[in-house]
């Protein structure tokens, strides 16, 4: 019986967790749809559809549904807590990212610090940097995904195989679509009516974790440790060995127990 759900970064799929991980785990690894962006609110669009499969998994089991997010996936829970808190049982955040703009900062320094000579890149990051609009932001996202390696750095200096094995994944597969990633983030940051995060989490409340990977291109694990413990003042921290992709490096039983 399927008891979790599984929910990636914008414009991603979940083919990588099929390939790896197959029926071993009682996880639905659910491909976002990509049609959102017909939709004049495409991340209020995402929620709603992330929203009706949640309903769905919960219908079917009898009961609420587990919630595992990666990164950008951690706002999509946020939202779903805020409307159907009866059907989410516990919550698993990986590698979560709260500060989209700090992230990929912190992501164009990484690139730098290995490729010191793009100049169009640390253009883009400082302008940014000097102010942190939508239209800069999206620059910025848009240099760093012209990038062929990009994905480079995403992960451990112990992950070359991990690595290799995912980039392999990238050349045949569509694994990721930028113009989803791009219209998706233009509409969480310009959000209408801003979004009100539900009130901070009680002890009573099913456990929330955070899996953060040490080596994080990302993200700074002090920062966002500080940001999601406002709204989970009662969460579990954990640190382990890896980047990004902390569900793809490790075992599953360093990021995730099954009921």
């Amino acid at each position: 019986m399927i008891s979790t759900l599984f929910l990636h970064g914008p414009g991603l799929s979940s083919i990588a967790e099929r390939e790896l991980y197959g029926q071993t785990l009682p996880i639905h690894w659910w491909d976002q749809p990509r049609s959102v962006v017909l939709f004049v609110h495409p991340f209020s669009a995402l929620v709603d559809a992330a929203e009706d499969e949640l309903r769905a998994l919960s219908s079917a089991s009898g009961r609420p549904v587990d919630l595992v997010a990666h990164s950008f996936g951690a706002h999509v829970v946020l939202r779903l807590i805020s409307r159907v808190p009866e059907n989410i049982g516990r919550v698993w955040l990986i590698a979560p990212v709260y500060d989209i703009g700090g992230a990929l900062v912190r992501l164009a320094t990484r690139l730098l610090e290995h490729s010191p000579s793009l100049a169009q890149l640390l253009a883009a990051l400082q302008d940014f940097m000097a102010r942190s609009d939508y239209s800069r932001f999206a620059r910025l996202a848009a240099q760093i995904t012209s990038l062929a390696n990009f994905f480079d750095v995403y992960w451990s200096a112990r992950a070359n195989t991990r690595r290799i094995w995912y980039l392999n994944l990238l050349a045949r597969h569509g694994i990721v679509d930028t113009s989803v990633f791009e219209v998706i983030l233009r509409d969480l940051w310009t959000e209408t009516p801003a979004f009100q995060p539900p009130p901070a989490v009680g002890p009573g409340h099913d456990p929330v974790r955070l899996v953060f990977g040490r080596e994080d291109p990302l993200i700074d694990i002090e920062t966002e440790r500080a940001a999601w413990i406002k709204l989970f003042p009662f969460a579990q921290c954990i640190e382990i060995p890896a980047g990004h992709f902390v569900h793809l490096e490790a075992p599953a039983s360093d990021w995730w127990h099954a009921p």
